[in-house]
């Protein structure tokens, strides 16, 4: 069931020094109302918050404690944990509610000893215990108050929870004790002095009671209270902290932030629960040690202390925004798990529980409140402090600070404030601007030009800027518009689908009782329509009820008064027993149901017998009272059926009548014995025939419902040698057919001996006994299943031990038993899935050998559960309620590490398993193994045939020996993040070539060491198993047809993490093997598979690294990407076009005229600066490659051939020859020498090394700067460019994040129908490879065309370029026949446009300057002067120019007109300048 927390806030007064600043005004105050009144500002408007209680300055200890006592005390007596926390600013009186004095004690002294007061007036409670802890965080330490301040750690223990880990725990025995042993530790409790409070709280302060207590029907229950004293936020202006006390008040606000996040996170996912949110427990050891109670496993109590002063208004409406959130968060509380130890306890539990609850539950109802608070044990309690109505405030239509729609709509008004503020600046600069131009007087005229030209380009300047501002202020103003115009209409669009599920609603039910009622109305004659209404609509029983139904049918049986109708009488038992409910169980003993029904089996016809019998076990079950209204004769007319009667169906019926009957009731039990019914039961079931193996398993039933808990009946069957019966029945063939008659039989089994030493030692005799003992472990399994299923408790244990006269231990059984479900993040399906890691998983500590069993079961199989959203029951659902769905169990090694440790899920399981049960039966399924002892932990996995199957389930694990279960958080402290991508076939590379460098690319970077998982798969497989775990069993894609994805033949994957140093912003272009030396190589996935692998690591921060999902061979298909970390600090980012290198390739073959000389090797030539990367690749060859640069003058003059007489430095090589595979990094230096690449190749033949003169070589040069230029002056073939800026686009594609998305890898298909198709949240999850491939190839086509409006903007800058090279030309010649002295320089035709082609942008490779470069050449000869300067200056100019023009040929984007322009104006500037500078010449 679900809750909601309670919160009150209560107001302190005033104090001296408040009153002294304001007088006597308060700015908060109550109404009377539970209504909070306030204004957040000063002149703001009167706001009303409405809590649980609100408490005015006059409010008392006495009232607080008597606004929670009830639910508290009745809560922690019911077996629920319970919380309360007081929370608020510094010195507004939290410790005071908690503590308060001697004369107004506070919560603490109050509850405790109402639980004491509690324990001694319940005479039904026994063995109590309680026990307290009492610990502090202090500066986010853990810090143990009763053993002076011991530092502790966080750990999850046993039952699922987290602790602080050796925290000490003391038995107190009385309320005095308890204050004594409290008031002793709050000595140790940090303190201080500030401003604000001359006491205060440095720390938060948890006080823990565990409670222990045996009842009659639960014992070994339990409860926590967690009373939890917070230390107040606070601001240091006022507070005047500083040193160590400014310390203590930055921790204490840093986590009361992180617990208001907590609160936040639980809101949002309650919001919408088909949205997995990750809520940050770990971001501070305050929410982190409190995870168990905040994450709806307690029910919370939140008190909020408020100072009325106006000096706190900000805080206290703080506050208050954290009160209101906290009213959101849903709880879903659950008992604590009974431990039963001792059997007879256990199986006493079992038979009131069963015979009984119905009759606790009608009475239970009508009592009055105050009659619970008197006995809050009562089990009714759940409908009295759990349903809880919403508290709506009137501020709640726009949840600012948790709609993700409200986030956005917050971000654009901080970006419009921004943007304001930037036009103000420029605004006042622009003032100051001309302030200073007026006060120019006393100036010249020229500094009074010089200035004013400033102030005019100021001026321009500001001016475009305050035009781009004011658009931008415009434009983020209509997106807040339409933002603002979205919300408005995604909720009137949700209203109106609320109202109409709310009206289909009314109407379903509206059809439905006219139905009924029509029913009613035609009886008898409706008596067929009655069963199958009340069967398809099991409610439809309470309401047949109340219009007398149950009467008008008792009227029909009546024999006596229905002379002339007895056609009517089996038919109408019938009817009775599949339309009474709990309550008219009761009702009908009152009418006198049972004597007229049993007067029914009088009657001749078989059917009259069949139905009376079904009548009378519907009318007992769960219900002592009509048990005992059977009489005797009944009870022996019952016990003359069974064997003796023609009819199959009458004896079924008779034995299932008399085990319900039986049930819990040892006085009929005793008269059964004396009649002899175990005797013909036992007959019944030896001299059955195996074909009718109903009546079988019903004698079953009826033999371990009288041996419970009976010792006369377990000694007479082990007389009439029924244990060896039963054995034989346990292994019969007929329970293959029907493996309902195992279950059973097993259960008769353990009813027979488990608790009975003698008969145990029978069994024990059995040749059988090794399986048997795994059979009683099952059925064991299978009582606590169902035990638990009726009661909502999460979990429960259980031990017991029997032993011979000798003390040796005869049968002994441990057991664990939860109760969970797989919904939507949490089914995973089965282990071939890449989802299986989403799967609920139980951690396992076996301490010796033992034998195990598990049982996993269904729990809405037959309970008619279902599931409504907004009043309309889920159609997927109902759909998976049909469909068969198939259940099993898989047991690995448990990583320690993980588990206990570091307290996370585990994520692989790749050589840890064990062993797993074969999924092969509908809603349920078990597992025996034996296991061996170990210190690391085992994981139980219970799982589904397909992903996405939502149902309940419950878990049962019993062994022979001491074991513990527990359940690991779902919440595990994992962060996921989802990328998808497409492979195609140039990017969709193996391992065997250099190409698999094209494939997608992540970079990461980690602030702190963590560790992260890789899960990488198929997306169209992923997305296929959704569609067959939700399709019906005849929609179903069978396995041999065409579209299954599961049949196709894929190759394998492959996830690879390396460490980028040399580029860290560009492509990750290195060797993909680990090497010795040097190597980049961090880890890779550790098994091959063609359906999903997991990449393991620990990254360290200040290093970047790089994920490549490839895969064998070539293939065009979608991928899907899931990254794991256990902090959140993590940065992925998929390679962007601007991480490229611009990429050259070569490839050609060996041949006789190469040697294992750098002159006698394949060679290519670099002209260019910056990094590069290059790469030699040649299989069974070993490889060395090397760089030298040429500063030999000839050869720049020869034919530029190499030869060990040109004069070369050696710039960088590889360490030593590589096998098939050769990478070099090195970084050019600016120069303009060129740069020589040789890649020298040897093989090995008999231990010999000779030069490689056989086989394909590839070489490839991956450069960062565009200006680099490779050539090669041997014949080498030049294959196609695989480098991604000029491939197909088609072909290339990047990875998305599913931005948003944290839910399960699958795809949400059975959620997205309720999506609304304005949500912000894209359900639909990214596009397919399809509608990226057209993206991208409509991106081509637009920067193509981009490309040719570019090329007529260069030829126009060219041909003025030209112009201006044919005026400097003029200008030269004039300069050079007027010079005196000086060398005539030689003629070389030079032009501004050499090596710069207008067609294509791939051919501008060379130089912008080299025009410039010519002209001071040709007088280089000449003493250097000013022009000189100038024209260097003009060739750095004209090379940044020409470089800027060639590189938007490479950008993803559309250069603006506005850059081009400032191109333009470059050019022209730089032109004019050397125009001007050779005319000064």
């Amino acid at each position: 069931m679900s809750s909601r927390p309670r919160v009150y806030c209560r107001i302190r007064p005033l104090n001296a020094k408040e009153k002294a600043v304001d007088g006597v005004k308060e700015c908060f105050s109550a109404n009377g109302d539970n209504t909070l009144e306030y204004k957040k500002d000063k002149d703001g408007e009167c706001v009303r918050s409405k809590f649980d209680a609100v408490m005015g300055p006059s409010s008392t200890q006495e009232e607080v404690y008597s606004l929670l006592n009830n639910e508290v005390i009745t809560s922690l007596f019911t077996g629920y944990n319970a919380t309360v926390f007081a929370y608020g600013q510094t010195g507004s009186g939290k410790t005071h509610t908690m503590e308060g004095t001697q004369s107004a004690p506070g919560l603490i002294p109050r509850l405790i000893g109402e639980i004491f007061q509690q324990f001694a007036e319940r005479k039904d409670i026994t063995n109590t215990s309680i026990k307290v802890s009492y610990v502090q965080i202090y500066q986010d330490q853990i810090q143990d108050l009763l053993q002076n301040r011991k530092l502790l750690d966080i750990k999850l223990d046993k039952s699922g929870h987290y602790m602080a880990q050796g925290a000490t725990w003391k038995e107190i025995e009385g309320t005095k004790h308890a204050i004594n042993v409290y008031a002793e530790a709050t000595k140790n409790r940090a303190t201080n002095s500030t401003e604000m409070n001359q006491l205060s709280s440095r720390s938060h302060a948890l006080l823990q009671f565990h409670l222990e207590w045996d009842e009659p029907t639960a014992p070994g229950s339990n409860a926590k209270l967690n009373l939890i004293d917070l230390a107040g936020s606070e601001k240091v202006a006022l507070s005047g902290a500083s040193g160590e006390t400014l310390k203590e008040a930055i921790a204490i606000n840093k986590s009361l932030s992180s617990l208001s996040n907590v609160i936040k996170a639980l809101v949002s996912q309650a919001r919408d629960s088909h949205k997995k949110v990750h809520i940050p427990y770990k971001d501070s050891k305050l929410t982190y040690l409190l995870q168990s109670s905040l994450g709806g496993n307690n029910l919370i109590h939140f008190i909020l202390c408020l100072s009325a002063s106006v000096l706190y208004r900000n805080e206290g409406c703080s506050t208050i925004e954290f009160g209101k959130r906290a009213l959101k968060v849903v709880l879903k509380p659950v008992k604590n798990p009974i431990d039963y130890k001792r059997l007879e306890e256990m199986e006493r539990m079992i038979e009131l529980m069963r015979a009984h609850i119905s009759e606790l539950e009608g009475k239970l109802s009508q009592r009055s409140v105050e009659e619970t608070t008197k006995f809050p044990g009562g089990s009714n309690v759940d409908s009295q402090f759990l349903k809880m109505d919403v508290i709506k405030n009137t501020d709640d239509a726009l949840p600012e600070d948790d709609s993700a729609a409200s986030k956005h709509k917050n971000e654009i008004r901080n970006t419009i404030s921004d943007l304001e503020s930037q036009q103000k600046a420029i605004e006042d600069r622009l003032q100051q601007r001309q302030l200073e131009l007026q006060q120019l007087d006393g100036r010249t005229a020229r500094e009074k030009s010089s200035l004013q030209k400033g102030f005019e380009e100021d001026k321009r300047r500001m001016d475009d800027e305050l035009r781009t501002l004011r658009s931008n202020v415009a434009r983020q103003r209509q997106l807040l518009g339409d933002a603002e115009k979205k919300h408005h209409k995604r909720r009137s669009t949700t209203s109106s689908q609320s109202d109409r599920l709310s009206k289909k609603s009314s109407a379903m039910l509206q059809k439905t009782n006219q139905e009924l009622n029509r029913i009613y109305k035609m009886l008898p004659e409706s008596l067929h329509e009655l069963t199958s209404h009340c069967i398809l609509f099991p409610d439809s029983k309470s309401k047949f009820r109340e219009l007398g139904g149950l009467k008008k049918l008792l009227s029909l049986i009546d024999c006596k008064a229905n002379k002339g109708r007895e056609s009517y009488i089996a038919h109408a038992a019938y009817a009775l027993s599949i339309a009474v409910d709990e309550k008219g169980r009761d009702e009908a003993r009152d009418m006198n149901g049972i004597p007229i029904v049993s007067e029914v089996l009088k009657r001749s016809d078989e059917h009259s017998k069949q139905f009376a019998c079904r009548a009378l076990e519907s009318l007992v079950r769960g219900c002592s009272a009509n048990k005992q209204c059977v009489s005797d004769d009944v009870l022996f007319q019952l016990g003359d059926m069974v064997g003796t009667h023609p009819h199959q169906q009458v004896q079924e019926s008779a034995c299932s009548s008399l085990a319900e009957i039986a049930d819990g009731q040892p006085q009929i039990k005793d008269k059964l014995l004396k009649r002899g019914l175990l005797h013909k039961m036992i007959n019944l079931i030896r001299d059955t025939p195996p074909e009718v193996a109903d009546l079988i398993k019903v004698g079953v039933t009826v033999i371990g419902r009288l041996a419970q808990q009976h010792v006369g009946c377990q000694s007479e069957i082990a007389k009439l040698d029924g244990i060896s019966i039963l054995v034989k029945t346990l292994f019969s063939p007929v329970g293959e057919r029907d493996p309902q008659l195992p279950v059973l039989t097993a259960y008769a089994l353990v009813n027979v001996c488990c608790n009975n030493k003698q008969n145990m030692t029978v069994l024990q005799r059995h040749p059988k006994y090794s399986e048997i003992k795994f059979k009683l472990l099952e059925g064991l399994g299978r009582v606590f299943s169902d035990s638990i299923s009726t009661e909502n408790r999460s979990s429960s244990t259980a031990s017991h031990i029997i032993k011979d006269d000798n003390s040796s231990i005869l049968f002994s059984y441990f057991g664990v038993t939860y109760k969970s479900e797989w919904g939507t993040f949490t089914a995973g399906g089965r282990p071939t899935y890449s989802t299986f890691i989403e799967n609920p998983q139980f951690m396992l500590q076996v301490r010796k050998d033992c034998n195990l069993s598990i049982v996993l079961s269904d729990t809405n199989c037959d309970n008619g559960a279902t599931t409504v959203h907004q009043g309309v029951v889920s159609q997927s659902f109902k759909r998976l309620k049909r469909k068969t769905i198939y259940m099993g169990i898989a047991v690995f090694k448990g990583d320690k590490s993980l588990l206990v440790d570091k307290c996370l899920k585990q994520l692989d399981f790749n050589g840890r398993f064990v062993t797993s049960g074969r999924y092969n039966r509908n809603r349920e399924n078990t597992l025996s193994l034996s296991l061996k002892g170990s210190p690391d932990p085992y994981i139980i996995i219970p799982f589904t045939a397909h992903a996405k199957q939502h149902t309940s389930y419950v878990l049962g694990v019993f062994a022979d020996e001491e074991i513990e279960v527990t359940n690991v958080p779902e919440e595990g402290g994992w962060i996921r993040r989802v990328f998808e991508g497409f492979w195609s076939k140039m990017t969709g590379r193996g391992v065997d070539n250099f190409d698999w460098r094209n494939a997608d690319q992540y970079r990461i970077t980690v602030s702190e060491p963590t560790l992260i998982t890789v899960i990488l798969s198929y997306k169209k497989i992923d997305d296929f198993r959704v569609r067959q775990s939700l399709a019906a069993d005849d929609e179903e894609v069978p396995e041999d047809d065409v579209a299954n994805e599961e049949s196709k033949e894929r190759p394998h994957l492959h996830g690879r993490i390396f460490t980028s140093t040399f580029a860290p912003q560009k492509r990750f272009v290195r060797s993909n093997v680990p090497s010795p030396q040097n190597t980049s190589f961090v880890t890779c996935n550790e098994y091959l598979s063609a359906c999903t692998v997991k990449t393991h690591a620990t990254l360290q921060p200040g290093i970047t690294y790089v994920y490549i999902p490839f895969t064998e061979k070539p293939i065009d298909d979608d991928y899907r990407m899931a990254v794991y970390s256990d902090q959140a600090d993590i940065e992925i980012t998929p390679l962007e076009p601007r991480s490229e290198w611009y990429a050259f390739q070569f490839a050609g073959s060996w041949d006789p005229t190469y040697d294992s000389t750098p002159a006698k090797s394949p060679t290519i030539f670099i002209n260019g600066t910056g990094k590069v990367t290059i790469l030699g690749f040649s299989k069974d060859v070993y490889l060395l490659l090397s760089v030298y640069e040429i500063v030999d003058e000839n050869w720049k003059k020869s034919d530029k051939k190499m030869s060990d007489s040109v004069k070369t430095k050696k710039i960088a090589a590889c360490d030593a020859f590589w096998a098939n595979e050769c990478v070099l990094e090195t970084t050019l230096p600016p120069t303009k020498n060129s740069y020589w690449v040789t890649l020298q190749g040897i093989t090995t033949k008999d231990g010999e090394q000779l030069p490689a003169t056989s086989g394909e070589f590839h070489l490839a040069v991956y450069a960062e700067d565009i200006g680099v230029k490779c050539t090669s002056p041997h014949k080498l073939a030049r294959p196609p460019l695989t480098d991604r800026l000029n491939a197909d686009p088609t072909l290339v594609g990047y990875g998305i994040e599913r931005v948003g998305y944290s839910g399960s890898i699958c795809s949400d298909s059975d959620t997205s129908s309720l999506a609304d198709e304005d949500s912000d949240c894209d359900l639909a999850g990214p596009k397919s490879s399809k509608t990226l491939k057209e993206e991208l190839e409509s991106t081509k086509k637009a920067l193509l065309a981009a490309d040719t409006n570019r090329d007529l903007e260069r030829k126009s800058f060219l041909a003025q370029l030209d112009e201006k090279q044919e005026q400097i030309n003029q200008i030269k010649s004039q300069t050079t026949t007027t010079r005196v002295n000086g060398p005539q320089p030689p003629r070389r035709g030079s032009s501004l446009r050499k090596g710069v082609g207008v067609n294509k942008a791939a051919s501008v490779r060379g130089n912008g300057s080299n025009a410039v470069r010519t002209l001071r050449s040709s007088s280089s000869s000449s003493p250097t002067t000013v022009a000189d300067v100038d024209l260097n200056e003009m060739a750095a100019a004209s090379d940044n120019v020409v470089k800027r023009i060639m590189s938007f040929s490479h950008l993803e984007r559309v250069p603006s007109l506005s850059e081009f322009k400032k191109i333009q104006e470059e050019l022209l500037s730089a032109a004019n300048r050397l125009s001007s500078t050779t005319k000064r010449t």
